[in-house]
Parts: C-alpha cells; sequence; structure tokens
C-alpha cells in the first residue's frame, strides 16, 4: 500500500475482508474478460462441460462448504508452442484492474507453466495450489516459494489441489489448518508409503485414504512453511495496511506528537488483538499464554526519540510488533505401559 510499509517476517519453522475468500482461475482455452460465477450452473454458459474451465470450477464448485464467488479471466494459450512467460504477463496486465482476489489456480499444469505461476505468486501476498502427476517437479521447487502449495496425484486432471482451496476458501483465516481436508468427488491417489514419503519430503501433500477417511495428507508450501502460517502472514500485513490507512485518510490530521503515535499503535494493536485465539474454539492467529494473555509485543518510539529530518518527513518511523502464532497439532504421541 502505497501509504503505509508493513512487513512481517516470519520465525515459525521448528527449530469481505479483502479478497482473502476470492479464489481466481486464470484460464487458457479462449480470450475473456474478468468475470465472477456464484454457481457452476452460470459456468455452463461460457464453458463447455468437457473443458478443462469447467472441470476445474466444478470441483472447487462442487464442495460441501465453497466459495461464494469465483472469479476468471482468460486467454488462448498453447503449450507446446507458448511461452510460460505469457501467463505471468497476462497475471500482470489483470491486476492493474482487478486485484481483489486471494487464491490463484490455473489450467495449466506443465511444469513450466507451473513454475513460471510459482514464481509470479511469490511476487505477490496471494495463493497459488495446483495438482500434478509430477513427483520430480515438487522436489525440484522445494524450499523456493512461500505462496505455492503442491499436491501430487496420479490423475493431476481430477484437480484435487484447486478443490481443496474451495474447501479452505470460505473458511476464517486463524480457523483452519489445510491439512486433513476432504475434497469431494476425488479418490485417494494410488500411492504406497514409498512414494508418499517422498512427496512429503519434497514439501507437498497428496490424497490419502487414512483409517477410512478421504483427506489431504500434508499442509505446506513448497518453502516447508505452513500454509496456515503463510495466510497469516498476508492477512496480518493487510489488515494492519488497511487499519492504519483509514486512520490517516478518514481524521483531518494525525498530528506528529505522541497523540499521533498512540493513535497509530492502537490501529496496530486492534487488529492484533482481534486475531488472538478464541479459549472456546480455538480460532485464532495469536495464541494466548498460560494464564489466558494474548502472545504479542508492540514497542513504538517517542515522538522525542524520532530524527527531526523524519519528523520533517511526517514519517513515523519503527512501530514494533512481535507474536507467537497458536499454530496446530497435526501429529500426537502417545506413550503408554500395561502391567500386571
Amino acid at each position: 500500500m502505497r501509504y503505509v510499509d508493513v512487513q512481517i517476517s516470519r520465525e515459525t519453522k521448528p527449530i469481505s475482508e479483502k479478497g482473502f475468500g476470492l479464489p481466481l482461475l486464470l484460464a487458457t482455452s479462449k480470450e475473456m474478460d474478468y468475470k465472477e460465477y456464484t454457481d457452476i450452473g452460470d459456468v455452463a454458459a461460457d464453458f463447455d462441460e468437457n473443458t478443462k474451465e469447467y472441470k476445474l470450477l466444478s470441483r472447487m464448485f462442487g464442495q460441501s462448504l465453497r466459495p461464494a464467488e469465483i472469479a476468471v479471466y482468460g486467454f488462448a494459450y498453447d503449450q507446446k508452442t507458448g511461452e510460460a512467460t505469457a501467463l505471468t504477463a497476462k497475471m500482470n496486465e489483470l491486476i492493474k484492474t482487478h486485484n481483489d482476489f486471494y487464491y490463484v489456480v490455473c489450467t495449466e499444469q506443465g511444469d513450466k507453466e507451473i513454475t513460471a505461476l510459482a514464481e509470479w505468486t511469490n511476487t505477490q501476498d496471494k495463493l497459488y495450489g495446483v495438482t500434478t502427476s509430477n513427483v520430480e517437479l515438487a522436489e525440484t521447487l522445494k524450499g523456493k516459494y512461500d505462496n505455492t502449495f503442491i499436491l501430487v496425484h496420479d490423475e493431476a486432471d481430477t484437480y484435487v489441489a484447486e478443490g481443496l482451496i474451495g474447501a479452505c476458501a470460505p473458511k476464517k483465516i486463524g480457523a483452519y489448518t489445510w491439512t486433513f481436508k476432504n475434497v469431494q468427488g476425488v479418490r485417494a491417489a494410488k500411492y504406497d508409503n514409498t512414494i508418499i514419503n517422498r512427496i512429503h519430503e519434497a514439501n507437498a501433500s497428496t490424497y490419502i485414504n487414512e483409517a477410512g477417511l478421504l483427506l489431504n495428507s500434508k499442509g505446506v508450501a513448497t518453502s516447508g512453511e505452513y500454509i496456515d502460517v503463510i495466510q497469516a502472514t498476508h492477512y496480518l500485513k493487510a489488515r494492519i495496511a488497511e487499519s492504519v490507512f483509514r486512520l490517516l485518510a478518514l481524521r483531518d490530521k494525525v498530528p506528529g506528537t505522541d497523540t499521533g503515535i498512540g493513535l497509530a499503535v492502537a490501529e496496530v494493536e486492534g487488529v492484533l488483538a482481534s486475531t488472538v485465539e478464541d479459549t472456546t474454539t480455538g480460532e485464532g492467529i495469536i495464541a494466548r499464554d498460560d494464564a489466558s494473555n494474548p502472545m504479542y509485543t508492540i514497542t513504538f518510539p517517542k515522538r522525542k526519540d524520532i530524527p527531526k529530518n523524519t519528523l520533517a518527513q511526517r514519517i513515523l518511523p519503527d512501530i514494533r510488533w512481535t507474536a507467537t502464532v497458536s499454530g496446530a497439532f497435526e501429529k500426537v504421541q502417545i506413550r503408554g505401559v500395561l502391567t500386571v
């Protein structure tokens, strides 16, 4: 955002509200202006039922909890002769006029196209999900991208990752993880444990049958970070920027004094406080300590400590915060002893 610069670094690895529920499909069968659909029945007017677009959107709209809307933007692309940079060029063109979407999906599932879109999405505060049958691609992209997750399935055109986005997009960020989620209409991948372990080692997931339940096997981005942590970063950045911008834009003046500093800090704290864990449901981005106190701190300067040149430029620097993410448990270790 032009007037508010928010940067968040993560220290989480082991050692509408704007766009966060809206997926966008980059269609490649034909030229098409930006359009939003609310139901698969509306899609048939623009895409034949045999097209990849219809099948992908059918998977997303076919979930029991599904997005209220899915946006589509298209152009004609030939995988055999086209350059993958055409996909990213089209996305750069789109965000000039329509940037209020968060999830990115595409009908193209080739290695070069997936790589190009992963690189593009990593420059945005968005999340790209894709299904592939190529384990080697996941291994190649391992460790590279925060904003991309890959689901490996022996039938890539079942669009499991895209269906997973359809099921998760309506949910509140901070209220769920991506592991264990069911995608309706999809069978388990035909992989043995050796392949499944290989997929997980590559920071990707697959779709498995575990104890009679069909579910997504792992919820991580190709970087290895958990997807819900990536989402929390994007969410907090957007909400803080918007909140502080409203303060600057809607008040006649934010004074360049300790009073004005306090107003800005209050906006930051308001966003952080709104995402603290709910002790009843467990929902929330930021954890509580043993005494149920929110685990975040904010530091900020006094006016007297801000350089005069900075004050002259009307910049309030160095509002900093640290928060402990609530995270989630996805594996439980239990040890017992029976005695006579």
